[in-house]
């Protein structure tokens, strides 16, 4: 795939999530996509989960970001690379999580085959709230 059409796809995923429209989030995904967590090592897949995440736990996330900067984007034939500086209100003042989203894109259907999201703990307990518990163990061996 063309990089620039890539990044033109990540670009409609992010802009949709910011925007909190779910449907266009998920226009953007394949029918089965995985969304990883390192260095945690963890994973939620599938399109009930991921469809869940975003029509319940992203709504509830979204309002508790009181800022953000997209800090660089690199972008291949295969894959986009963002970095991000996140401020998340955690209830006790904001906290600031800096974070790496790899966006594969499946070659087939040109769609994204979900995320690779490299960040501590702490932001992906407040990305997933009670979603956490749903992760499963990828195996780095």
């Amino acid at each position: 795939m063309d990089p620039a059409a890539v990044l033109a796809l990540c670009h409609e995923h992010a802009s949709a999530e910011a925007a909190q429209e779910m449907d266009r989030v998920l226009a953007t995904l394949v029918p089965h996509p995985r969304f990883e967590f390192f260095p945690l090592a963890g994973a939620i897949s599938g399109w009930d989960a991921i469809e869940r995440f975003y029509r319940e736990q992203y709504p509830r996330f979204a309002p508790s970001v009181v800022g953000y900067e997209l800090l660089q984007e690199w972008t291949n034939e295969e894959v986009a690379l963002q970095e991000y500086r996140v401020d998340v209100d955690t209830g006790d003042g904001p906290v600031t999580y800096w974070v790496m989203s790899m966006m594969p894109v499946d070659e087939e259907t040109g769609l994204l085959t979900g995320e690779r999201v490299y960040s501590d703990d702490g932001f992906v307990r407040a990305l997933l709230g009670p979603m956490y518990e749903l992760l499963e163990p990828i195996s780095t061996r």
